[in-house]
């Protein structure tokens, strides 16, 4: 049985279950976990996130993770397909800072090809990746209704000088922060969704603050 040994830095929202990503904890490389859920695009389900014992995975957990496969997506070529019928392993705790000498966080001149809330179709395959781990400044968690109504959690933040804004947040942990809420500094893992209406939308699925 193959395993990978992952620090959890994403437990975040996607369809009815998480978008759960990572650094594998020997190489530093990104690592998306993913299923064989075609309806909800290989979110993994609370039920593949747990231990022998019952208990959950959680953020900054490192855990050993069974696998029977590489994922073959050019837009997300992090993605590593998960062995649902085995249970995780969890081997050890760790801090943001931890994280930080495994993986610096990334430089570059603009996150995920440009500074709007989403790159298009026609630019999405040129990018060569879907995560990213940067340090903003200027934080600014914002709690907003949709057109239909229903709440969602958007950030502004500041890198290499440019504002961003409107990014969509799934971390959950900051679905009650109050509106308004600020920050100095914080680090970001950064993640691009799948296709909706000819757009892939960014989102903002770990905040570590």
């Amino acid at each position: 049985m193959k395993e990978i040994e992952l620090a959890v830095l994403t437990k975040s929202s996607k369809f009815s279950g998480y978008c759960v990503a990572g650094i594998d904890y020997e190489s530093g490389k990104w690592i998306r976990l993913v299923t064989e859920d075609l309806e909800s695009h290989g979110a993994v389900g609370a039920e593949d996130l747990t231990y022998e014992n019952g208990e959950e995975c959680q953020i900054l957990d490192v855990v050993n993770v069974p696998i029977t496969g590489i994922g073959q997506d050019i837009l997300q070529p992090e993605n590593v397909l998960m062995d649902t019928s085995k249970h995780l392993r969890l081997s050890g705790k760790i801090t943001i800072e931890d994280v930080l000498k495994k993986h610096p966080a990334e430089v570059r001149k603009y996150i995920l090809g440009n500074k709007y809330p989403y790159i298009t179709e026609a630019k999405v395959g040129q990018l060569g990746y879907s995560l990213t781990l940067v340090k903003v400044s200027n934080l600014l968690i914002k709690q907003v209704s949709n057109p239909g109504g229903h709440p969602k959690t958007k950030a502004d933040f500041t890198y290499q000088s440019d504002r961003y804004e409107n990014i969509s947040v799934t971390d959950y942990r900051f679905y009650s922060t109050a509106d308004g809420t600020s920050y100095r500094t914080a680090y970001l893992v950064v993640s691009i969704g799948t296709l909706f209406r000819n757009k892939y939308y960014k989102f903002v699925s770990a905040i570590y603050v």
